[in-house]
């Protein structure tokens, strides 16, 4: 049996945070979001594997960058986010959901 891996639903975001690396701190823009990661616009650019905390609004989320590349970053999370764990610099919830056909298990395993 072959097994397909997810790619979890990504949202889409436009929100200002702070992102501090192991020898620098950046404003950066969230673009986009998901329960793993999340895709960043940077002015400096990271290295690989770097370690990384991720601040919006007050919340902050640990990880390291999967990819960079020409002012972007792939950032992945230590841990899942929940749906309330980012929150924008006016402290509104971002909303991150699974499918509704995953949430009423009618994607099959």
């Amino acid at each position: 049996m072959i097994v397909k891996k997810r790619n979890p639903r990504r949202t889409p975001a436009f929100l200002k945070a702070m992102l501090q690396g192991e020898d620098s701190t950046q404003e950066v823009c969230v673009r986009d979001v998901s329960v793993n990661g999340a895709l960043l616009d940077v002015v400096q650019p990271l290295r690989v594997f770097e370690m990384v905390t991720l601040t919006c609004g007050n919340s902050r989320v640990n990880g390291i960058v999967a990819w960079s590349d020409d002012g972007r970053l792939g950032m992945e999370f230590s841990e899942l986010l929940t749906g309330d764990t980012l929150v924008d610099s006016l402290e509104q919830r971002m909303k991150i959901s699974a499918p509704r056909a995953y949430q009423s298990g009618q994607i099959d395993s």
